[in-house]
């Protein structure tokens, strides 16, 4: 077996298969992959005034004025070769807590969505059934086309080993697939908007400004958990999530899932993984269609 179905992620197939998703998105309501011009105008625009964006700070004080159900996004430690899985679903995750937070997004109430439902399900709708790797536009494809399961969806089985269960031998749109009675949940809430960034300046400035970032690379990263910052440390395939920013270090946050969680990574290490990769692909969530909530992000804080 090729390094690059090992931890999850199809990077060769992927020139082929973003640019499937592309032509698709000509010719339906979903995915909006907008054009690089308009990404970067909407990106920068955003990115004028950055704050320092640690989800996890923010969950805290959110969920201490019950505007947040959770105090904190998460750690997933993945169960099954599902990296693509977790760095898109932690990135969905990420987006909507960013957003409420910088006050863009005063109509959307919180939630963590179903790791298993991005993956297992998406993996079928893309014809990729098994327990194998998928590619980052298979997900995309997956959350712009058939949405993210929130967690606490009445009827969801646990999350240990349902990403593997879900994933094999079912078509498209089964009806006698585990999980064919959430469609209807799923697609209340998919990403409507979305770009693919080639360069590091510009998957830097979308997490500077709010957005986060699903991407693979075959540049390895390690994290000082003392620190909790990433260096730059030779070859590995692995999807992962950037969210956050910290305008002192002026360093991005990428999350993985293979238990660390979050750290801090600077320019020099985005680089690294991004335009030194043999294999590097990702997209940036702009978008979503969110869940209605009451809550009034006027009355928090921002330090």
């Amino acid at each position: 077996m090729h390094n690059e179905f090992i931890n999850g992620w199809l990077a060769e197939q992927e020139r082929h298969d973003f640019a499937s998703v592309f032509a698709a998105s000509e010719s339906s309501s979903v995915p909006f992959i907008i054009t690089t011009d308009d990404a970067v105008a909407r990106i920068t625009e955003a990115a004028q005034k950055p704050i320092k964006t640690h989800p996890w700070e923010m969950a805290r004080r959110l969920f201490e004025r019950e505007a947040a159900p959770y105090e904190k996004l998460t750690t997933w430690n993945q169960d099954a070769n599902n990296c693509a899985g977790h760095a898109t679903g932690k990135a969905v995750d990420a987006f909507m807590l960013i957003q409420a937070w910088l006050g863009d997004r005063y109509e959307m109430e919180l939630f963590e969505n179903f790791i298993p439902w991005v993956w297992g399900v998406g993996k079928n709708e893309a014809g990729q059934p098994g327990t194998g790797g998928a590619t980052m536009s298979a997900m995309l494809d997956m959350i712009a086309k058939n949405g993210v399961l929130p967690s606490d969806t009445p009827g969801l089985p646990s999350y240990q080993g349902t990403s593997d269960r879900w994933a094999k031998n079912y078509g498209k749109q089964a009806k006698n697939a585990p999980y064919s009675a959430f469609w209807e949940s799923a697609r209340k809430y998919r990403v409507t908007v979305a770009n693919l960034p080639k360069n590091d300046d510009l998957f830097h400035l979308a997490c500077k400004a709010g957005y986060a970032v699903a991407f693979g690379t075959s540049q390895r990263i390690v994290m000082n958990k003392t620190t909790r910052v990433w260096s730059a440390s030779g070859s590995w395939m692995h999807a992962m999530a950037a969210y956050g920013y910290d305008p002192v270090s002026d360093s991005i946050g990428i999350d993985n899932s293979h238990g660390d969680g979050f750290a801090w990574a600077n320019r020099a290490v985005l680089k690294f993984i991004v335009t030194q990769a043999r294999y590097f692909d990702a997209f940036v969530i702009l978008d979503i269609t969110p869940r209605p909530g009451t809550a009034d992000w006027n009355l928090i804080g921002r330090e």
